[in-house]
């Protein structure tokens, strides 16, 4: 079912926030011109390094760490390919790459792999 207008019950008019409780579902595009919260639970974001605290006023939110090591576990297959329209390269903060027994990892011809791109190792 497509929600395609609200109507607001109470409030003084519909730029009143709504208030859902036990969550929104959308499946589609949602737009926003902020998202509040930790965004611990979100899916299809990958961030560069870990802040040592969620609390935007601690100085350690500006804190990061980073692991040292990209383990492919067992029984995994990863194929890293970049394309020449993407320069071909493609990177990461991991400064060792552990091959587990039975993983493969392989890097497709023409694709250079740069590690330690923060230089922290």
């Amino acid at each position: 079912m497509a929600l395609d207008r609200i109507t607001k019950v109470g409030g003084n008019s519909l730029e009143d926030p709504l208030n859902f409780t036990g969550g929104l579902n959308i499946t589609g595009v949602a737009t926003a011109t902020s998202f509040v919260g930790d965004g611990s639970q979100l899916t299809g974001v990958s961030g560069f390094a870990t802040a040592l605290s969620t609390n935007q006023s601690s100085p350690l939110f500006q804190v990061f760490k980073t692991p040292k090591a990209l383990t492919i576990g067992a029984g995994t297959s990863v194929s890293v390919e970049v394309g020449s329209n993407e320069g071909s390269i493609a990177f990461t903060r991991a400064s060792d790459i552990v091959v587990a027994s039975g993983a493969t990892f392989r890097i497709a011809s023409g694709t250079t792999l740069q590690t330690n791109v923060l230089g922290l190792f």
